[in-house]
């Protein structure tokens, strides 16, 4: 666990922690840098409960070096990532532990809720994994449970650029097809305004045709601002896939969608659509060979514009998500 001015939630989930049907070898919280109530609480607790080790960085590390190197700390074969607001079902680390096996990740589902009247918005879908859809989408942190061989896959940060820490190990265990699920909500995740990563909950991201074609409409008058910023994110990922050097074709046909995403031209675009058909299955939660798979694939180089929209310095009207 990371923290930083977490005071008003924290014990909660330390207390959802310690409650673990499965026995919990060590509790590993490095803070960074908070200037209210956490560490007072987070020693009270360590005094109570030896198996919580408090570690206090110098200067703030920022989201990902506080991640990866609290991560680094871990003695275990086995680590559990968690935020520092959320609440944990008592069984959470026992069926993550029952499911993984050989694999390098198993997530589960989590639902958010608020206390203070923060907008909420849950998708009941069962998620997908596969490393199409890890290309433009990603596994919330929280919910992770990783064998330490994962930690040894990721490259040096600095080869790859910035990413977040949960886009690095979900990128590198799809790459080996290493992921597995438990379709279980495991996880109640806070939502509140001061949260750091609070979203708005947009009723235009919910499955429709009218909000597939205001999608649609908002990437076409906003793609031209918003595609500079997509090729360095893509481009970014192509550096963290390409520098994992793993096998197959899925995985090379990923690493090329990733490269093309990060280039501009019609034939770039025309290529990347044919490899959104290829992989339309596994991009989309619509199966089968309907026209509505084909026209979601041709458009989605186009429609994918709106989930990027916060990438601007300055969204446009649009809420951001």
């Amino acid at each position: 666990m990371c923290t930083y001015n977490g005071e008003a939630y924290l014990a909660e989930q330390i207390d959802s922690l310690l409650a673990q049907t499965y026995p919990i070898d060590e509790i590993i919280v490095q803070d960074d840098g908070s200037n209210d109530g956490t560490l007072p609480l987070l020693r009270t607790y360590a005094a109570a409960h030896p198996v919580i080790k408090v570690y206090n960085n110098e200067g703030e590390h920022g989201v990902n070096n506080n991640f990866f190197s609290a991560m680094r700390r871990a003695q275990c074969d086995y680590i559990a990532i968690c935020d520092q607001d959320d609440i944990w079902e008592h069984d959470k680390v026992e069926k993550q532990i029952a499911a993984i096996g050989d694999k390098l990740l198993c997530t589960c589902r989590s639902k958010p809720f608020s206390t203070d009247g923060s907008p909420v918005n849950y998708d009941s879908r069962t998620p997908n994994y596969e490393l199409p859809r890890m290309l433009y989408s990603s596994i919330p942190g929280h919910t992770m449970i990783i064998n330490r061989r994962l930690l040894d896959m990721i490259p040096e940060q600095a080869q790859v650029g910035k990413l977040y820490y949960d886009v690095f190990l979900a990128l590198a265990a799809a790459a080996n097809d290493s992921i597995v699920l438990v379709n279980e909500v495991l996880v109640h995740q806070r939502r509140y305004s001061g949260a750091a990563t609070f979203y708005k909950a947009d009723s235009h991201s919910r499955p429709s045709m009218g909000n597939g074609l205001y999608t649609l409409f908002w990437s076409l008058r906003h793609y031209g601002e918003i595609r500079p910023y997509l090729h360095d994110y893509f481009q970014r990922r192509y550096r963290l896939l390409r520098a994992l050097q793993a096998q197959g074709e899925t995985y090379e046909d990923v690493t090329t969608m990733a490269a093309l995403e990060g280039r501009s031209g019609l034939v770039n675009r025309l290529q990347l659509c044919l490899y959104h058909i290829k992989y339309r299955h596994e991009l989309f939660y619509t199966q089968g060979h309907g026209v509505v798979n084909y026209l979601r694939s041709v458009l989605y180089c186009i429609m994918q514009v709106y989930f990027y929209r916060h990438l601007l310095p300055k969204s446009p009207s649009s809420p951001q998500s």
